[in-house]
């Protein structure tokens, strides 16, 4: 526990009102099932693309990329290249005629692009499973900082950081999320480039901080990790950007294709100084604090120790906001996945507006509690939590979407055997420790492709009504 600065505690407060009352603004503006899920697709393209970039930057990126540069030095850096490819496949591949399409969940594309309620419901389920790790990761980070700031247990760290975004996620749902993204991201970008100048002061300067970490460990500047393995990290987090059920949902709430282009292009902005800063900020503390018991507790000993409270605060304030902005959007997408996809079309399909309202919110209070009982295990560090779940993510979706989007003869069969059979390739060879030292992700995105296309071509082609949405030439 440290000494906490009564400017933290106002801060703080005053953050907490700002997200609240967007919360409740939003609530007074949802009217119905369509609000609720997609923002009635209202939301312009800067506020978009802060929502991608700031549902991108979770615990991952404050907590879990900068205590891996702080444990190994720059060459992390390199799997942005990774990251970036990933959007950019979604700005001109998937995102336009994902918006066009106009559905209300991600397994709506699944289910009406291969005409099956057997593919939507098995999207569905991967969504829900993959997500459970995702948050695992977000509680977990922010179980460590408010455990680490106030000296309370772990668990009441955790349940403070749920409890916060349940409340605005439930009451506001997606236009909330939009909309407190924006905040967040301005927040997240802001502060930790601005904080650069003081910690390098504090260290004393950049030639001393990189003199000390060549002296240190070599490899801080140079290469700690090899090809293969910033490959397989750049290759987890560009397949499942491309596809990222959390990122494509926000593809909805837009106004219309030329939208999402540009929200896209935004986002690059608000991604490349949090990458730069964090990886910066992590070689700075490092010189001045070179032994911690945990990297992921980094950003918070920075904060409180280091630099002068009001920007200590904020500092602070942007790690909670990454990891609030990302919650709320996977606690928007899984519950969705399970009360539209599940309950209103499997379960209920007559159910009322009002009631599936009411569904959505119990999904989201439910599913966002799951995840609590994992992060009380701390299964990792946070970034390879997060690494893993993008791992999972690319190789159940990556061909069902990017190549769904664009090979008209991609069928249900291939579809449903491409998810399941790129899940459990990531998953075994996850758990069977990485042979060959690949990232689970590569074989995991190859045998779904190759699944894809091979069962697609011998099964029988979906209808053309279900193509007419997403190709242009089909009559």
């Amino acid at each position: 526990m440290f000494e906490v600065s009564p400017v933290f505690y106002i801060v703080l407060v005053l953050y907490f009102i700002v997200i609240l009352g967007i919360g409740l603004w939003s609530g007074k503006k949802n009217d119905g099932t369509e609000d609720f899920l997609v923002a009635g697709r209202s939301i312009g393209p800067l506020v978009g693309g802060a929502a991608f970039a700031a549902t991108q930057m979770s615990a991952g990126t404050f907590v879990g990329t900068l205590g891996v540069h702080y444990l190994t030095g720059g060459s992390f850096l390199w799997i942005w290249c990774g990251l970036w490819f990933g959007w950019l496949i979604a700005a001109t591949l998937v995102g336009p005629k994902f918006q066009a399409f106009k559905g209300l969940t991600v397994p709506d594309y699944v289910g009406t692009r291969f005409n099956s309620k057997a593919a939507r419901g098995i999207s569905a389920l991967l969504i829900l499973v993959a997500y459970t790790v995702y948050l695992t990761a977000q509680y977990q980070a922010g179980g460590n900082i408010i455990q680490t700031l106030f000296g309370i247990p772990f668990i009441w760290g955790a349940i403070i950081t749920i409890g916060i975004t349940l409340i605005y996620t439930m009451v506001g749902g997606m236009r909330a999320t939009a909309y407190s993204d924006f905040v967040q991201a301005i927040i997240m970008a802001g502060c930790f480039f601005a904080a650069l100048p003081l910690l390098f002061g504090k260290a004393g300067g950049t030639e001393f901080v990189g003199a000390f970490l060549s002296e240190f460990s070599p490899n801080m500047l140079s290469w700690h990790f090899g090809f293969k393995e910033l490959l397989g990290f750049g290759a987890a987090f560009g397949f499942s950007m491309a596809a990222a059920p959390y990122e494509l949902a926000r593809m909805y709430t837009l106004k219309d294709k030329k939208t999402v282009k540009l929200a896209i292009g935004y986002s690059f902005i608000f991604q490349a100084i949090v990458g730069i800063s964090v990886a910066a900020a992590a070689m700075a503390i490092r010189t001045l604090y070179p032994y911690m018991p945990s990297p992921d507790i980094a950003s918070t000993i920075m904060a409180i120790n280091i630099l002068p409270p009001v920007v200590g605060s904020l500092i602070i304030l942007a790690i909670i906001s990454a990891i609030m902005s990302t919650v709320s959007g996977i606690m928007m997408v899984s519950a969705s996945a399970f009360s539209h996809d599940f309950y209103a079309t499997m379960i209920k399909p007559n159910a009322s507006d009002k009631e599936k309202m009411t569904v959505n919110r119990i999904a989201v209070l439910v599913l966002g509690i799951i995840p609590l009982f994992l992060a009380l295990k701390k299964l990792d560090i946070v970034q390879f939590i997060v690494v893993l779940q993008a791992s999972l993510t690319a190789s159940f979706f990556f061909a069902t979407v990017v190549l769904g989007l664009n090979w008209k003869r991609g069928t249900a069969a291939g579809a449903i055997v491409s998810m399941i059979g790129g899940f459990f390739t990531a998953l075994f060879w996850y758990i069977g420790g990485n042979p060959l030292g690949l990232n689970e992700v590569i074989p995991g995105v190859i045998v779904s492709v190759v699944l894809f296309i091979v069962v697609s071509l011998m099964t029988k082609r979906v209808p053309n009504e279900s193509l007419k949405p997403f190709f242009k030439d089909v009559t």
